[in-house]
């Protein structure tokens, strides 16, 4: 299967993407807006993915209410994320002076080589997963923070209708303590609220202290459920 490989099955319920160039392992997610898929969709989905040599299935953040068919097909818990919500009304301010710009194509190396040293390898980006994540939504911002002709940090900022999300943000891990995320979070939320956005969302790692501390410092709150990444083995050789 080819890395920009992208699907829909079991009638649009369910679509399906390559994770991260690989020919064994791809992502299945609900297709936002349409009907949710029930175990047999998921089920179908599985055995058509068998058939192409897949080995692994992961699933998008799910909500928790879109866990059960998934559970119910054979899927298990690999991560849980924090999910929080800012209302927009009281937006921070960035507190320490920092030079933020819009990235360009030539600041994809960079950008890259600063999500390899702030995430760990699963939730790493490649060139496809950065381009993905900046067509996500119908309108985007990608900003770059920049200290003397280096990227320190960036974020990506969506925002479909008037609901907005921040889809990505990394800072150098040897910038940490600087502002830069502050400032970063606090230009993503001027540019939803401007731009028509009622409410923004967020993910982090539940072990991401440091992202969880920057995201309520800056007005965010946690939502009583948070988000869950499930994975399915598939072809397991027999013993």
């Amino acid at each position: 299967m080819a890395a920009d490989d992208r699907w829909w099955g079991a009638r649009a319920h369910l679509q399906v993407s390559a994770w991260r160039g690989s020919d064994h392992t791809v992502v299945m997610s609900p297709v936002p807006d349409h009907p949710a898929p029930g175990p047999a969709d998921i089920q179908r989905e599985l055995d058509v993915l068998a058939d192409r040599g897949v080995r692994r299935v992961l699933t998008g953040a799910l909500h928790h209410g879109e866990v059960a068919p998934f559970r119910a097909a054979g899927f298990v818990e690999h991560e849980r994320l924090h999910l929080l919500r800012h209302d927009l009304r009281d937006l921070p301010e960035s507190t320490t002076p920092v030079r933020l710009r819009r990235a360009w194509r030539r600041d994809q190396h960079d950008v890259l080589t600063i999500d390899e040293r702030a995430f760990d390898e699963f939730w790493a980006l490649d060139r496809g997963g950065l381009d993905d994540a900046v067509r996500a939504t119908p309108a985007s911002r990608f900003r770059i923070a920049a200290s003397d002709r280096a990227t320190t940090g960036y974020a990506i900022t969506g925002r479909a209708a008037d609901r907005g999300y921040l889809q990505r943000l990394a800072v150098d891990p040897d910038r940490h303590r600087e502002g830069i995320g502050r400032a970063l979070v606090a230009d993503s939320l001027r540019w939803l609220r401007r731009t028509g956005a009622r409410v923004a969302v967020v993910n982090t790692q539940e072990h991401n202290a440091g992202a969880l501390g920057l995201y309520l410092a800056t007005g965010f709150a946690l939502e009583p459920h948070g988000l869950t990444v499930l994975s399915c083995a598939l072809g397991s050789p027999p013993r």
